[in-house]
């Protein structure tokens, strides 16, 4: 059984899980929510695992959006609306990433898949810092 003080540790935060529809994004998504974050935004771009995903933990605190990260438009999309919902961002969880079913030899080397799971694993990530980092009020300002 858990400390009752310890389930709480993300009272009233606000969540970003980016690959939350399955695997360790799942995982964390339930967690927070356990831990009582005020909103958990699930983003991925399985939309019906996330949907269900997102009903599972409950709509009073889980919403699923569908966003493919190595799309930076989509990432800053995600933000600010994430913002202009819930009022604040509190957690960026840069989880979304994708595997190399090949292997790959120099010569034979496959410059689309490097640069499709570059864009997931490396852009995608750092888009998510990007504009997670941008002040909750400017985003705010922006929408007035």
């Amino acid at each position: 059984m858990s400390n009752p003080s310890q389930v709480k540790k993300l009272h009233n935060k606000v969540a970003i899980i980016t690959g939350g529809a399955s695997g360790l994004g799942e995982a964390t998504a339930r967690r927070f929510a356990e831990h009582g974050a005020r909103a958990v935004v699930i983003a991925d771009i399985q939309e019906e695992k996330g949907q269900k995903v997102a009903e599972s933990i409950g709509s009073d605190c889980c919403t699923f959006i569908n966003c493919d990260v190595s799309n930076e438009d989509q990432v800053k999309s995600l933000v600010e609306s994430t913002i202009l919902k819930f009022g604040q961002l509190d957690i960026m969880f840069s989880n979304a990433g994708i595997l190399s079913k090949c292997h790959q030899e120099i010569l034979n080397f496959d410059l689309t898949a490097y640069e499709k799971l570059f864009s997931v694993n490396v852009r995608g990530m750092v888009a998510c810092v990007k504009h997670a980092g941008v002040p909750w009020w400017k985003v705010v300002l922006r929408e007035a």
